[in-house]
């Protein structure tokens, strides 16, 4: 009975423990006791205002930023032609400096022999393109100048859509050095009044009050091409499409038997060299834009153009007089 009696009472304490344990309150954690209220939401915290925008650098809506663009490029062009007009002026004070460069030489020479040779093949040139027919010149001819002209507005509105001021200004030189190659090419027919081969008076009928040298539709074609060709910095896969346009014009013109070979080949020349001529120019202009500049000008709710000029003596003021 003694040990009967021994194992029940562990039983019963055994029991006890195990009821004590389960009904006992958790021991608090190591963690900080929660919040009374832990059991509602938290209120979202607020969100960092943005920083301002400054004054100026609001975003534009498509109308603003192209009606930018066209006055900035109406203010360039006019900039630069006021800056081409002086720097023709001015020219004679730079052939010191010509005259010692040796490009000047190099490209002389390289010019002069193209034409020379030219001049030469005249007559078999002739022989051979006036057996196209007018209306496959005719065919050569626009061809050529839809693509170049087309290419030249494409390139203009590739300028606007990527805010690519450069090809904007590739395409407004372009256009503008088919104006004045033009003039060129008007005092160049006045000066050497050449005879047209459909006139059969030979290639060597100068000065003979015609109008053959240089071609007025061809020199335009080159001009344009050099821009485009340029723009790519003269990739062959940009440069040979332009100047296969180009002289697609002069062949057209050449069909028609309205120009000798060496009046294409003269063209080509001056178009070209107008247009490397205004771009070079037009690069100095952006390296000293100090001279002549056309800005907007907003007055008493007026909206107009302001013009600055700078002007510097050749003089000291300050300088005491002798």
């Amino acid at each position: 009975m003694g040990s009967s009696h021994l194992r029940r009472a562990v039983r019963v304490a055994a029991l006890c423990a195990v009821f004590a344990l389960v009904c006992a309150p958790p021991c608090p954690a190591d963690e900080p006791a929660a919040p009374p209220d832990a059991g509602a939401p938290a209120p979202a915290t607020p969100a960092p205002e943005a920083a301002p925008v400054p004054k100026g650098h609001e975003p534009k809506s498509i109308p603003a930023r192209l009606g930018g663009e066209l006055v900035s490029d109406f203010k360039w062009t006019v900039n630069n032609a006021v800056q081409d007009g002086i720097d023709v002026v001015k020219s004679p004070l730079q052939i010191p400096d010509l005259l010692s460069n040796p490009n000047f030489y190099w490209t002389t020479v390289a010019a002069g022999g193209l034409l020379g040779a030219a001049y030469g093949l005249d007559v078999p040139a002739r022989n051979t393109f006036m057996h196209i027919s007018h209306k496959d010149a005719g065919h050569l001819e626009s061809w050529g100048n839809a693509a170049l002209w087309g290419s030249t507005g494409a390139l203009y509105l590739i300028g606007f859509a990527a805010d690519d001021a450069r090809a904007r200004q590739y395409a407004l030189t372009g256009a503008f050095s088919t104006a004045v190659s033009g003039l060129f090419t008007a005092a160049a027919k006045e000066i050497f009044g050449r005879d047209r081969p459909l006139q059969n008076q030979g290639h060597n009928a100068w000065f003979k009050g015609g109008s053959s040298f240089v071609s007025g539709a061809t020199t335009p074609a080159f001009a344009l091409a050099a821009s485009l060709s340029e723009y790519a910095d003269n990739r062959w896969y940009v440069a040979i499409p332009a100047y296969v346009a180009a002289a697609s014009v002069g062949l057209g013109r050449m069909g028609k038997d309205a120009h000798w070979l060496s009046d294409v080949t003269g063209s080509a020349l001056l178009g070209v060299g107008t247009t490397e001529l205004m771009l070079h120019m037009h690069a100095l202009h952006d390296v000293d834009p100090n001279r002549f500049r056309v800005f907007p000008l907003v007055v008493d709710h007026s909206v107009g153009l302001g013009v600055s000029i700078a002007w510097e003596p050749s003089w000291d003021w300050t300088a005491p007089r002798q």
